[in-house]
């Protein structure tokens, strides 16, 4: 059984095309997760932090549950100047 991905939180600001790239980025972690061995450091230190995963201007907190496979999304949070940087972006795109 692999990691399972739980929403904690309010996602009602983020908007459905940003949702599924996050899901997407989060079932990549999850099955990269079930890669690790148990006996690798990085169990314990993911247990004094946290994860993130930035899309588009927003940055999902993630918490991991080790024991029961869970990727819990516990927050997500509009990135400070990711508005600025995403047009940048596209103008250089269409340069």
């Amino acid at each position: 059984m692999g990691y399972r991905i739980q929403i904690g939180c309010a996602v009602g600001a983020v908007s459905a095309t940003v949702l599924t790239h996050a899901r997407e980025r989060m079932r990549e972690l999850a099955a990269t997760l079930e890669l690790v061995p148990q006996s690798s450091a990085f169990w314990l230190s993911i247990r004094e932090s946290s994860l993130f995963v930035d899309v588009e201007g927003w940055r999902f907190t993630l918490a991991v549950n080790q024991e029961r496979q869970l990727l819990i999304v516990a927050s997500v949070t509009k990135v400070p100047g990711s508005e600025s940087t995403l047009r940048q972006r596209a103008n250089r795109n269409r340069s």
